[in-house]
C-alpha cells in the first residue's frame, strides 16, 4: 500500500504530516473528492479558493481537487 498526503492549498494552507495508506490512486482520489465536498459544505468560504492536494512522495505525483 502506498501512503498519500492530503494537503490544503490556496486561501488556507494546511500540510498533512501523517498521510493515509491506500491500495491505489483511485481510492486516494475518491477520498480527496469526499474531503473537498465535505469542506465545501462545512466551510463555504473555501469554495473556489482552496484545493485539496493529494501527493505521493515516493512518486512525486500530485492531484488537485477544487473545494
Amino acid at each position: 500500500m502506498a501512503r498519500f498526503y492530503f494537503n490544503l492549498q490556496g486561501t488556507v494552507n494546511v500540510d498533512d504530516p501523517i498521510g493515509l495508506s491506500f491500495e491505489n490512486e483511485l481510492q486516494a482520489f475518491r477520498a480527496a473528492q469526499t474531503l473537498a465536498k465535505d469542506l465545501a459544505i462545512s466551510r463555504p468560504a473555501l469554495r473556489g479558493t482552496t484545493c485539496v492536494v493529494v501527493t505521493r512522495t515516493d512518486r512525486g505525483e500530485a492531484y488537485y481537487i477544487s473545494v
